[in-house]
């Protein structure tokens, strides 16, 4: 019997859905409370950054058993934020060129 290893870690795809998830909650927030682009658009990833780092350091300090601190951990996280930032903004309604009158 052939045992097919999975390509990516079940750690690591939650990783990504929490990021995806997180800059999803993060931007709706940020939205209802400026207007200013900037914002919208990196405060979703920075959100992604911080709980990446932030659940990295929890694991290394203050789980049982204590486990190393890992990068890859927190690029997957980003990885979902910046995903959904991605489709967002493939998604944006772009303007039509209107015709004149009469042509077509």
């Amino acid at each position: 019997m052939v045992m097919i290893q999975p390509i990516v870690r079940k750690d690591k795809v939650m990783h990504f859905a929490v990021g995806y998830v997180s800059a999803h909650a993060s931007k709706s927030i940020i939205i209802q409370y400026t207007d200013n682009k900037k914002v919208i658009k990196y405060g979703p990833i920075i959100t992604c950054v911080a709980l990446g780092v932030a659940k990295e350091l929890i694991d290394k300090y203050d789980s049982n058993p204590k486990t190393t601190f890992e990068w890859e951990d927190i690029a997957f996280t980003t990885g979902g934020g910046i995903t959904l930032l991605s489709i967002d903004i493939g998604n944006k309604k772009r303007p039509t060129k209107q015709l004149p009158h009469g042509s077509y």
